[in-house]
């Protein structure tokens, strides 16, 4: 599930780890929720499931797109089918499709490993990332190279996590990154919007990617990346968005009829016992910011912009507007195995396979931990920050995953990073988005 190197694109839980952890050498006792409960979800967060099921290791999509479960023990087959109810249907698949793999491990006693380790883990330096491996049935933490790998695994022995249950991987680090670029006469996702630098200097300014809109209290909004804002996290100071440009004429004078909205609710990064409780490092569940429309800009709820075909490469991307995507759902999570989508103003259409769910990532160059973040194998580059993700249904019906926000800082490996539903509401509350 995991391989990785990302940068932010100018730029819960499959794990939600927010209950407290359970004995590594113990299953829960008393399950929190029913099989029939959590079949009721149809992207159930995998401790929801771990619950449930005695033994349950982690499910995801195979290689072959097959939904596959990891269960210590195979006998408990009938359990996970009926919690896992949803997440086969609404996919198309019957009980009958679910494949059972060998599980070495619970996924309660490998969160709890991680949830021991982590806090040590991420104060070695070179850390990437980390998070329950469900696709894997293992621990997981990437590092830029081998000291740092030595150094996890020198803490990983200290607290005598089992060396059978880590996997410690060397990756690029993730970075932010800071046509869909006209002038449009209607606000949708996967625009270009445009925003003055942090001092504030007419003339100098970022681009990034309109996410989709979103009405909340009554205020016409739309979300896109906290780091796509003057000051990341807080909006005591609000930043003000234009499309395309702040300019029309490349005269570097600013154009107030390009202001389209200005930003009204960017959580703070916060220092507490979800950041590891290190006074060295930052977390948020979300790269999300929302911006609250003026007076007389239209904007369409459910609507992404839609180009006349996928980009495949760098060299090959295709901006020519062509309809739009129509927004019909929200999930809350990404699967391993599930194909996203994103639409941003760079690199327009593109796709892949999510390689990796509920990561905590560590920018590259920051203190910022985004927690339970999804990695998809697909195209990206600077300017895509912002750039919703969503889930193609059949035609033109999509729905909706969350806002991209960083990719690889390996120019050979093609992948993005993107905040799922689950944790922008978490932060910025419940969201109309269709």
């Amino acid at each position: 599930m995991r391989r990785i190197a990302i940068f932010l694109l100018l730029a819960g839980a499959a794990c939600d780890r927010s209950s407290d952890p359970v004995a590594p050498d113990m299953e829960p006792t008393g399950p929190s929720f029913s099989a029939s409960q959590v079949g009721q979800d149809p992207t159930p967060e995998q401790m929801a499931v771990a619950m449930a099921v005695p033994g349950f290791g982690g499910y995801f999509l195979d290689a072959a797109g097959a939904p596959t479960v990891y269960l210590t023990n195979p006998a408990q087959r009938p359990a996970a089918e009926l919690a896992l109810a949803s997440f086969l249907a609404d996919r198309g698949f019957t009980a009958a499709d679910l494949r059972v793999r060998q599980g070495t491990y619970s996924y309660t006693q490998l969160d709890a490993w991680y949830r021991q380790s982590r806090p040590g883990a991420f104060g070695v330096s070179g850390i990437v990332l980390g998070d329950v491996d469900e696709a894997q049935n293992r621990v997981r933490f990437g590092v830029v190279d081998a000291v740092a790998a030595l150094g996890v695994r020198g803490v990983l022995a200290r607290l005598g996590v089992p060396a059978g249950a880590v996997l410690v991987e060397q990756r690029a680090p993730i970075r932010t990154l800071a046509t869909l670029r006209e002038r449009a006469g209607t606000m949708q996702g996967g625009y270009q919007i445009n925003f003055l630098n942090a001092g504030g200097v007419v003339g100098v300014s970022l681009i990034c990617t309109l996410g989709f809109n979103a009405v909340i209290d009554g205020v016409s909004s739309f979300i896109t990346n906290s780091h796509c804002s003057q000051v990341e996290g807080g909006s005591e100071t609000p930043t003000d968005y234009y499309q395309a440009l702040q300019d029309s004429d490349g005269d570097r004078m600013v154009n107030p009829e390009n202001l389209i909205a200005t930003e009204a609710h960017d959580p703070h990064w916060a220092i507490s016992l979800d950041c590891f409780g290190s006074p060295a490092l930052q977390c948020r569940w979300s790269d999300a910011s929302r911006a609250a429309y003026k007076p007389g800009v239209t904007a369409v709820l459910g609507r992404i912009a839609r180009t006349t075909r996928p980009s495949t490469s760098l060299t090959d991307v295709v901006l020519d507007v062509d309809g739009y995507f129509t927004i019909k759902g929200e999930q809350m999570r990404g699967v391993v195995g599930e194909v996203a989508h994103k639409v941003g103003r760079t690199t327009g259409w593109s796709s892949g396979v999510t390689t990796e769910t509920c990561v905590d990532v560590l920018a590259l160059g920051t203190t910022h931990v985004r927690l339970c973040q999804e990695i998809v194998a697909g195209l990206s580059d600077s300017g895509d920050s912002g750039s919703p993700a969503f889930r193609r249904k059949g035609g033109s019906n999509v729905t909706l995953l969350g806002v991209l926000w960083g990719g690889s800082a390996d120019e050979t490996v093609v992948e993005f990073v993107y905040s799922p539903m689950f944790g922008i509401e978490r932060e910025l509350g419940l969201l109309k988005t269709f």
